[in-house]
């Protein structure tokens, strides 16, 4: 046994004790998160997306298509009572899109009673808040273990109590759901041993209720963890959408008819067109409102799955044309960042789903750290931009900062490649 004193690391006390502080912030923030939410869902006419998505799942455990807008809109009627609706109303601009997996994600709730699930479904997000919130910790560099900045301390709580994260519980969307369990996911893969392999996989998974949204991070789980990681997340998807299409209609054929629905449902929700929704992130609503102001006839291009394939064939050239400029492989937090750059960018989507770029925050943190704070101060101000309420920004004649924004944090990350280095 050694006789040598251990040693004593000058100023670990401080070190101890900044990040006690900083964890202390991560879970107070995630606690006032939880107990807004938790007074969203005791409020009886709120969470009208959560409701959608619980019934779809209720539907399909009695053994009826959550896909018929009919059933879905007599339901909807029900629960959030309209005396004059009109061509614009939620009760007429609704339906159940998601596809066969999510029936499987939210069959939990399905047989909880509406109210008592409304309580879980606020727990859950609390927990993803927090995940969030723990968010500027991802690939933290050794030389800055217990060195934050001051706004360390105050960060989750920017994150997790803002109008657009605020907003995403109030209504019962899944961003903030799927946003933290990639956060959590990246935590059970960064732990030494063997047993975060698969529950990061099935937390991966999740996102993909929404699989226009979460193509990007099939390539970003083979870049952080190779081609097996992103083989078994690409199977678990897989399975679950088999499952949920046996749930519907006990034969797995049913995914062919649920893109067939897609095809012919396109247009049956009016605000989600591009031509219509300032809240659209994608390039198509950026290509609108330009060519809307400074030509005759605007260009409006409502996107297929086609289209959208193709916007994200342009984004992974891009990226790589980066890389093959740069020399040297990126960091972890770069390709996270493009990934979920490209999520909201390429696809169209509303503006709930712009809450996924809080996961481009450790790629701005290292940005600050390598000297770049130049672009760190942009990327973390368009960042802060998208949090911003339409209301305060269409009085002055500005309606499209989502997609303006998502454009310019695109345009840094293309800028801000960041080399990969042996302190992660």
């Amino acid at each position: 046994m050694s006789d040598t004193p251990p040693q004593v690391v000058p100023g670990a006390w401080m070190v101890s004790s900044v990040r006690w502080s900083v964890g202390c912030a991560e879970f107070t923030a995630a606690a006032v998160f939880t107990l807004i939410a938790l007074g969203f869902a005791v409020a009886p006419h709120l969470l009208p997306d959560f409701y959608i998505y619980r019934l779809g799942s209720e539907l399909a455990l009695r053994g009826q298509s959550p896909y018929d807008l009919a059933t879905i809109r007599r339901h909807v009627a029900q629960q959030f009572p309209d005396p004059e609706p009109t061509a614009d109303s939620f009760v007429n601009n609704c339906g159940y899109f998601l596809p066969p997996q999510a029936l499987i994600v939210f069959a939990p709730f399905a047989v909880l009673p509406w109210g008592v699930a409304k309580i879980a479904w606020a727990l859950l997000q609390g927990a993803a808040a927090l995940a969030i919130a723990r968010v500027p910790r991802l690939w933290l560099a050794a030389s800055l273990v217990g060195q934050p900045a001051p706004i360390g301390r105050w960060l989750p709580f920017f994150l997790l109590v803002n109008f657009l994260t605020l907003g995403v519980a109030m209504v019962g969307q899944t961003t903030l759901l799927t946003t933290g369990c990639i956060a959590a996911g990246l935590w059970c893969w960064s732990r030494s041993t063997r047993w975060g392999f698969w529950p990061g996989i099935l937390l991966w998974s999740v996102p993909f209720i929404k699989p226009h949204v979460a193509l990007p991070l099939i390539a970003v789980a083979w870049f952080v963890g190779g081609w097996k990681r992103a083989a078994a997340l690409v199977g678990v998807v897989v399975a679950f959408n088999l499952l949920g299409s046996w749930l519907v209609s006990d034969s797995p054929r049913f995914v062919r008819d649920y893109l067939n629905f897609l095809r012919d449902s396109h247009h049956a929700v009016a605000f989600n067109q591009a031509a219509r929704n300032y809240e659209i992130t994608s390039w198509n609503r950026l290509l609108f409102v330009t060519t809307d102001r400074l030509m005759a006839q605007p260009v409006v291009i409502e996107q297929t799955a086609t289209i959208t394939l193709a916007a994200y064939g342009v984004w992974l050239g891009v990226v790589l044309v980066r890389c093959a400029l740069g020399g040297v492989k990126p960091a972890a937090t770069w390709v996270l960042a493009a990934g979920v750059v490209g999520s909201v960018g390429c696809p169209q989507v509303l503006g709930y789903e712009a809450l996924v770029l809080v996961l481009t925050v450790p790629w701005i943190r290292d940005l600050f750290a390598a000297g770049w704070g130049g672009w760190g101060t942009v990327a973390a101000l368009v960042l802060g931009f998208q949090a911003l309420p339409i209301q305060v920004l269409a009085p002055l004649g500005f309606d499209f900062h989502r997609p303006l924004g998502v454009a310019v944090l695109a345009g840094v990350v293309w800028v801000g490649l960041l080399p990969a280095t042996d302190s992660r």
